[in-house]
């Protein structure tokens, strides 16, 4: 794997029907690195978001909201919908939204 970007920093979380909240985030976006043999048509690359979102303010964010999806804007702007996949804040990643 190949790491193309590691987002860390305070963003806000939108959570449907209950307001927003700031939250920490460190993220990984990263992409496999196929070998495609000499005169094969290129392979379909696919990019991965992994990390966590947590909240220092209430520790009980993760517990609160498990597996419901909610919307991450990171510092720089770029948004996308997750889920926490743990206890720990894990998440998996429903859309990017860009």
């Amino acid at each position: 794997m190949k790491l193309l970007e590691h987002l860390h920093g305070t963003g806000i979380v939108t959570v449907e029907n209950e307001g927003e909240v700031a939250a920490n985030y460190d993220i990984r976006i990263t992409q496999e690195e196929p070998e495609a043999e000499r005169g094969t048509p290129p392979l379909t690359v696919f990019k991965h978001l992994s990390g966590r979102v947590w909240s220092e303010h209430d520790p009980s964010f993760v517990l609160g909201h498990f597996r419901k999806t909610m919307t991450l804007q990171m510092e720089d702007g770029r948004k996308f919908k997750f889920f926490h996949k743990d206890s720990d804040g894990k998440i998996g990643l429903k859309k990017w939204i860009g």
